[in-house]
C-alpha cells in the first residue's frame, strides 16, 4: 500500500511540468533571491535570521552565486550582512576569483575592501591577479597590487601573473607587472 502510494507520487511528479517540479538549486527563496539578483528581498531574509554564510547543492556560497551573475547590488547586501568575503566554492574559488574571471572591477573592489584576501589561490593555484592579467585588466590588476596581491605566486603549473599575460598577449599588464617586481 505504501510503496504503490510511493510510486503514484512519484510518476505524478516525473510527469509534473518542469516549472512546478521542485528546483533544487533554489530549494531556499534566499538562494532564489540572490540568484534573482533581488538585493531587497536578500537584505529582508537576513534581517530575519537567514545566514548569509549559506551555499547551495552544489556548495556554492551565497556570495560567490551573487558574484557570477553580476549582481552587484546583492553582493553588497551579503557583504554587509556578514558574509565571509573569502568563502569558497567547491572549486576553491572565492568570490574575488570569480570577480576577476568576469572582469568585474566593482565587485572586485568592493571585496577587497571587506578584507578579501587579494593573493588567494584555488585548487589548481590561480589567483584573482592571474585571471586578471590574462583578460587584459590593467585596471584591474593595478588594484589588486595595490591591495598587496603578491605577482610572483605560481599557480601549480610554475606560471605566475606575468606568465599568464604574456602567454596572453597583454602588454600593457606585463608592464605593470614588471614594475609592481613581477617575474615569470
Amino acid at each position: 500500500m505504501i510503496r504503490r502510494a510511493l510510486l503514484t507520487c512519484g510518476l505524478a511528479a516525473l510527469a509534473a511540468p518542469a516549472a512546478a517540479q521542485i528546483d533544487f538549486l533554489n530549494a531556499k527563496p534566499i538562494l532564489r533571491a540572490v540568484r534573482e539578483g533581488d538585493a531587497e528581498k536578500v537584505r529582508q531574509f537576513l534581517l530575519r535570521g537567514e545566514s548569509p554564510n549559506q551555499v547551495d547543492v552544489l556548495a556554492q556560497p551565497l556570495l560567490v552565486a551573487a558574484t557570477v551573475a553580476g549582481h552587484i547590488a546583492v553582493v553588497e547586501v551579503l557583504l554587509k550582512g556578514g558574509a565571509v568575503p573569502d568563502s569558497l566554492d567547491r572549486d576553491g574559488a572565492s568570490a574575488l576569483l570569480r570577480a576577476a574571471e568576469r572582469n568585474d572591477t566593482e565587485i572586485a573592489d568592493m571585496l577587497l575592501q571587506r578584507g578579501a584576501k587579494p593573493s588567494l589561490q584555488n585548487r589548481q593555484g590561480t589567483t584573482a591577479l592571474m585571471l586578471a592579467a590574462r583578460n587584459g585588466n590593467v585596471d584591474l590588476v593595478r588594484m589588486l597590487l595595490q591591495r598587496r596581491a603578491d605577482p610572483n605566486v605560481p599557480d601549480f603549473t610554475g606560471r605566475t601573473a606575468l606568465t599568464w599575460a604574456r602567454q596572453s598577449g597583454r602588454a600593457a599588464v606585463e608592464s605593470v607587472l614588471r614594475q609592481a617586481g613581477g617575474r615569470e
